[in-house]
């Protein structure tokens, strides 16, 4: 089983854009989570489903800070 900082080295290689301070903000299970969300983006698309988590929302908003 990977560690944290397995987990978001490797994340790190299949997405660089994601800063390691703001991986590193997140908890083991949720980066794992994300991590394998990626590795099935690497396949081809329709060949298997990305499960959405039952505790999260389809859809997300955000009202702009006043």
């Amino acid at each position: 089983m990977l560690t944290k900082n397995q987990v978001i080295d490797a994340i790190c290689r299949l997405n660089p854009t994601a800063p390691m301070q703001w991986l590193a903000s997140f908890d083991l299970a949720a980066l794992r989570e994300y991590y394998e969300h990626l590795l099935i983006t690497l396949e081809p698309r329709g060949s298997r489903g990305w499960v959405r988590q039952n505790d999260t929302p389809a859809i997300v908003t955000r009202k702009p800070a006043a």
